[in-house]
């Protein structure tokens, strides 16, 4: 079946979801709204073949197979009494694979019954039916649930990659809902993207967070994305920071070997410059000695903290090491900087300002920066 093709254009004015402190509305061009999608009528029996030689993939963070034996049994009750199955949703990879976005419980449900792995229950049209698997039915009946057809929207790879997040995004409606950095890890995969998740395991920025793991819900992973991308760009750096930082992922993705490491070079020097410095104190408020004020980790702190420490550029911290925790800790205590890492922390101007402040001290403290952020007439 030809499939059909067309261009749809959305209007995206949703408030910012999964993001901390980002309440504003997405304005972006129509290019950026182009979502391309092609709808195909596909059989049981071509599901099920897509299936196991992987055409569909799930998501790497997707949910878990949780539908019961009830649910499944009504769902493949429904194919035989020819009632409309709802849509799947699947998003095209550069592999010509197909995530599956929305569709999963069903797709396997199907899949698990046509291979004998349950027997059907709980039925209350085909009541007759209750108790068997699928090798026991009648020929009729497997040829009547292997030929229906299940209508599949595509999203083509050419789609914007904003707003095939803001699509993974809509159908995200499980009982647990994926946050935005859970969401990116399926939309935006590519070699920067795997290169965060070994970030994530370094054993210095695991001193920095305080965890011997990874925390959950990809929470680390955010947090080195935001760095990454703010410290090769801030100066271009606007909300919303969801856009913000998918945008970053689509580039940093299509980057040559010798760019990432360029990249993790930089994350390497930084976070060992904070363990020589903080240790177990770093990403979070301390007094002039660098004993922790407040034991909690501040996200816009620790982003600002990674940043400035890949901008260092002395080899010797050590012997300024007394001299840069009492400028932090005076800087701790300055209300204007406080402001900027606990309120509206996407917002641009307290974004730069508290950049800037932070290298500021260091500054001060004798620490030769490669950078420095004007922060004073942000705009």
């Amino acid at each position: 079946m030809v499939p059909k093709r067309w261009e749809i254009v959305l209007t995206v004015a949703d408030r910012e979801l999964g993001e901390e402190d980002d309440t504003e509305n997405i304005e972006s061009s129509e290019r950026e709204r182009r979502l391309i999608t092609q709808s195909y009528d596909l059989s049981v029996n071509t599901l099920i073949e897509q299936w196991h030689d992987k055409t569909l993939t799930l998501p790497e963070i997707q949910r878990q197979y949780v539908w019961d034996r009830a649910r499944a049994s009504r769902l493949i009750e429904s194919l035989l009494l020819n009632i409309p199955i709802p849509v799947v949703y699947f998003s095209e990879t550069q592999d010509v694979n197909y995530l599956i976005i929305d569709g999963h419980q069903r797709i396997q449900s199907i899949v698990n019954y046509v291979e004998n792995q349950f027997a059907l229950s709980g039925l209350k049209v085909l009541s007759g039916l209750n108790g068997l698997r699928f090798g026991a039915l009648s020929p009729r009946d497997q040829r009547q649930i292997r030929t229906r057809v299940i209508r599949a929207i595509i999203i083509s790879v050419d789609s914007d990659p904003m707003m095939k997040f803001e699509v993974f995004e809509r159908l995200n409606t499980g009982s647990i809902a994926l946050n935005a950095q859970e969401i990116r890890n399926s939309t935006h995969r590519g070699p920067m993207n795997e290169l965060i998740k070994k970030f994530a395991l370094s054993p210095d920025f695991r001193t920095c967070v305080g965890t011997a793991r990874p925390r959950p819900r990809m929470v680390d992973n955010e947090l080195i994305l935001r760095f990454l991308a703010l410290e090769s760009s801030w100066q271009s750096y606007k909300p919303p920071l969801k856009k913000y930082l998918n945008n970053y992922m689509d580039k940093a993705n299509g980057w040559p070997e010798s760019q990432l490491s360029e990249a993790e070079a930089r994350f390497d020097r930084s976070v060992a410059g904070l363990v020589e410095v903080l240790g177990q104190a770093a990403f979070r408020l301390t007094d002039d000695t660098g004993v922790p004020i407040d034991r909690a980790l501040n996200r816009a702190l620790a982003e600002t903290q990674l940043v400035s420490f890949s901008w260092i550029r002395n080899t010797d911290l050590d012997s300024t090491r007394s001299d840069i925790l009492r400028a932090l800790g005076a800087l701790y205590g300055n209300s204007v900087f406080l402001d900027s890492i606990q309120r509206a922390t996407g917002d641009r101007r307290r974004t730069l300002r508290r950049l800037g402040m932070f290298c500021s001290a260091l500054t001060e403290a004798g620490v030769t920066l490669s950078q420095q952020v004007s922060f004073e007439s942000v705009e």
